[in-house]
């Protein structure tokens, strides 16, 4: 039996850009930990230059096996995240990761390579690389991703967001904004950047179905929010204890504007769009 192996070749570029965390991560990982990784992409706002204050920061490091398991590799990760951490102190996932020998079978479903095409090379330290990557495209369930993440949103719908903190929102609109470019993924087959997924779908969808999106992009646009002395040292600390205390206690309310957005019209306008996207694809 013969398996669709479609080989692809993207030629990734160094980080152009001037934020100060992607420096301080480069010279973390050429200093302390460039035998561990095989490369190591940053991709999403960062990559793009695009970044705005509702914006965290998206990576994927490609770990040499060996190191998988590493204490080393571990111990990155809660050093590259304190770093992190002072960029976005709401940032609400890690570092996505695989290993290099997936490269030969790479997880399209997982971080599909049209995102790729649009990151930057954080390591090596090299103006280009050009990074092979083979996928089994009758292994590709665009589904599955789509079904766990209509069910994850669903699940902090019910949440009252009149009470609940900075934390669990973002991550809620963060999960809202992704549904466009997974809906695009399994109608089309393919994967998409996100912030073009927004323009390509709403033809699809009725002015009440996608007005909780629309609401959703302009929270991202307006997103402001500010820290004390103390809510800062807690938020920025990568241990499980503080990124519990940030997301039940230490992180901001909701502002006015927030409440007002998350209405029950915004909750409903999300029902039907849900809805209309289970008719269609799923």
């Amino acid at each position: 039996m013969t398996t669709k192996q479609q080989q692809y070749t993207l030629s990734i570029n160094k980080y152009d850009g001037k934020l100060r965390l992607v420096s301080a991560l480069s010279e973390l990982i050429e200093t302390r930990y460039s035998d561990i990784f095989h490369s190591v992409l940053v991709h999403g706002s960062v990559a793009t230059n695009e970044v705005i204050a509702y914006s965290d920061f998206d990576g994927l490091l490609i770990v040499k096996d060996m190191f998988v398991d590493s204490k080393r590799l571990q111990k990155f990760k809660k050093e590259s995240m304190k770093l992190i951490l002072k960029f976005d102190p709401l940032q609400h996932h890690g570092w996505f990761q695989i290993k290099a020998s997936q490269l030969n079978d790479y997880p399209q479903y997982y971080l599909p390579y049209e995102i790729l095409e649009h990151s930057k090379l954080l390591f090596p330290n090299t103006e280009t690389l050009d990074l092979k990557l083979s996928i089994n495209t009758e292994l590709i369930d665009y589904k599955k991703s789509l079904k766990q993440l209509i069910k994850s949103i669903e699940q902090q719908s019910i949440l009252d967001f009149d009470k609940e903190r900075l934390y669990d929102i973002k991550s809620f609109l963060s999960k809202v904004m992704l549904l466009p470019s997974m809906y695009y993924s399994v109608k089309y087959a393919r994967g998409i950047f996100k912030k073009q997924s927004f323009e390509m779908v709403k033809p699809n969808f009725n002015g009440k179905e996608w007005e909780c999106i629309e609401r959703a992009s302009n929270l991202r646009l307006s997103w402001s929010y500010n820290l004390s002395s103390f809510q800062k040292n807690v938020m920025t600390r990568p241990e499980k204890i503080f990124r519990r205390l940030t997301k039940k206690m230490i992180a901001p309310k909701a502002s006015e504007e927030l409440k007002n957005t998350l209405d029950d019209e915004f909750f409903e306008s999300l029902r039907l769009y849900i809805k209309a996207i289970n008719e269609q694809v799923l």
